[in-house]
């Protein structure tokens, strides 16, 4: 018994003692695995042979492939792997030679990279001199994340996406293909006032599959040579599962002709809150299929410090993206001469919050722009069109692809007269009007194709008060078979109701008539 109590007294001395002393949280092993991003931020311009004391006692990296081998379209000998981690997406490249088509997109990976090299080769940010015995393949067929963003976005930060797989959504193709033209070669992903070069190789799978007028395309980004040498930014589909939203060139032999859809009205400023609920409404002049003849919407706002070209006139006209202009494509749904139609956010309200559902309305195309991209091009915004301040507007064009060059079909500025976010004269650049009753590109014979040039000086001012949800009718008498306006538009500014309907802004006095 004594000796029971004694063993049971040396364990309480024990655990007493152990318990006094002060745990050294320092002493813990540092992780062998490095974070894909972390092991970027190593490279500073020269080449790095990666050790574990570089690399904090790390080892190795983990990741999924996202490269496609079968393909055809990656780079020769070359894996592509990203990984998340700590709230972080980012990619790397590795040169394995013939081995790199045993590794498909979904593998999951642990590679020791301990002795090897880190260097841009081509441009391309990669590391060398890996062996395939480094290489473990944990698992296969694995969730592969792909994350959206605009070429705006990729081209302020190519650190943040290159090496990994990067949707750009409703991207406009540069220069614009004939309904023949392929994949095979080098084309531009036109998204607002920048562009990413579409790489397609002559072997791939898709190279001869039809190339888009406008689309949503996926791939790998990453960073080489165009055919001048030059370094650049490029998008490597990796099938043609990437590519989505397609639109086929324009048909060289179909129109719409002139003024085939009017601006009648719009709403910038709803009561109380403005997100979603903005919209623009339009009247058709002729029978319209978008399915057959698109049509694209940009609205554009100009505040001082809007990006891009803060405080300038914007540098690709309708075209700028970014928080300047925004882009609605309209390719589906059907109208007819005379009738009335919407665009603009997914709320449907007729004055904002709480008010009237007009969903039944003819909506041809509406985004919750809050939180989402243009299609093609301009930022998720809280609002569209300025309530205040420098100028805004409309436009509609005839088809989805916009440029600096494009000329809409019918376009309408509002709001504050400054003409410095509107137009540079000494850089000619500005947002081109459209020859209607207010605006013309030639004033006898004088070039004037931009908003605030020559005699193009026409604005609606904002309404006021502010907040007190008006909806803005523009009247006017155009005769839709000479296409010509017979009484010019005024604007009137109707004050709606939460109760107010539909017909309030179709019907009655001040309302655009058309004649014939």
């Amino acid at each position: 018994m004594k000796t029971r109590f004694f063993h049971i007294a040396v364990c309480l001395v024990v655990l007493l003692i152990s318990a006094c002393q002060k745990h050294d949280f320092t002493a813990g092993e540092l992780s062998p695995t490095i974070a894909v991003g972390d092991l970027r931020v190593l490279y500073k311009g020269a080449d790095v042979t990666l050790t574990k004391e570089k690399m904090l006692g790390a080892t190795q990296i983990v990741g999924t492939v996202v490269s496609m081998p079968d393909s055809g379209n990656v780079p020769s000998g070359v894996v592509v792997m990203q990984n998340y981690r700590r709230g972080v997406l980012r990619g790397i490249a590795f040169s394995l030679g013939n081995a790199a088509s045993t590794y498909h997109s979904g593998d999951s990976l642990v590679i020791n990279v301990e002795g090897t090299i880190l260097k841009r080769v081509d441009g391309s940010l990669q590391i060398t001199g890996l062996s395939e015995a480094a290489i473990k393949k944990v698992s296969e067929n694995n969730h592969v994340t792909v994350q959206s963003a605009s070429s705006y976005s990729i081209k302020n930060n190519p650190d943040q996406y290159e090496s990994t797989l990067v949707q750009i959504k409703m991207a406009t193709v540069s220069p614009a293909p004939n309904i023949d033209d392929t994949f095979a070669g080098d084309r531009y992903l036109v998204n607002g006032a920048d562009s990413i070069m579409l790489h397609t190789e002559a072997s791939a799978s898709f190279a001869n599959a039809k190339l888009p007028a406008s689309a949503t395309i996926a791939g790998i980004l990453l960073i080489g040579k165009n055919s001048q040498g030059e370094t650049a930014l490029q998008l490597w589909p990796r099938g043609i599962s990437d590519v989505s939203d397609i639109t086929k060139p324009a048909d060289p032999n179909a129109s719409l002709g002139k003024s085939p859809v009017i601006v009648t009205g719009y709403i910038n400023d709803t009561k109380g809150a403005d997100g979603n609920y903005e919209y623009f409404q339009f009247r058709a002049t002729r029978d319209i299929d978008f399915s057959k003849t698109p049509m694209a919407v940009v609205s554009c706002t100009n505040a001082g410090a809007a990006e891009p070209n803060k405080g300038d006139a914007p540098g690709a006209g309708w075209a700028t993206g970014g928080g300047r202009t925004y882009k609605f494509n309209l390719t589906e749904g059907t109208v007819l001469k005379g009738e009335f139609f919407y665009v603009g956010g997914s709320n449907k309200r007729i004055n904002g919050p709480n008010t009237t559902d007009i969903s039944s309305a003819k909506w041809i195309r509406s985004i919750a722009y809050v939180t989402n991209d243009g299609d093609g091009f301009g930022s998720a915004t809280a609002g569209l069109l300025p309530n205040s301040g420098n100028a805004g507007g409309v436009a509609i064009f005839d088809g989805v692809i916009v440029t600096e060059t494009s000329v809409p079909v019918d376009a309408i500025l509002f709001g504050g007269t400054g003409i410095t976010t509107i137009y540079n004269a000494a850089t000619n650049k500005g947002y081109r009007v459209a020859d209607n009753d207010h605006y013309n590109a030639l004033d006898a014979s004088t070039a004037q194709p931009f908003f605030y040039q020559g005699t193009n000086m026409y604005v609606i001012p904002h309404s006021t008060p502010a907040d007190a949800g008006f909806f803005v009718k523009l009247g006017g008498n155009f005769d839709a078979t000479s296409k010509t306006w017979l009484t010019p538009r005024g604007f009137k500014f109707y004050q709606l109701q939460p109760t107010s309907s539909l017909s309030d802004i179709e019907t009655g006095a001040d309302v655009n008539v058309m004649t014939n």
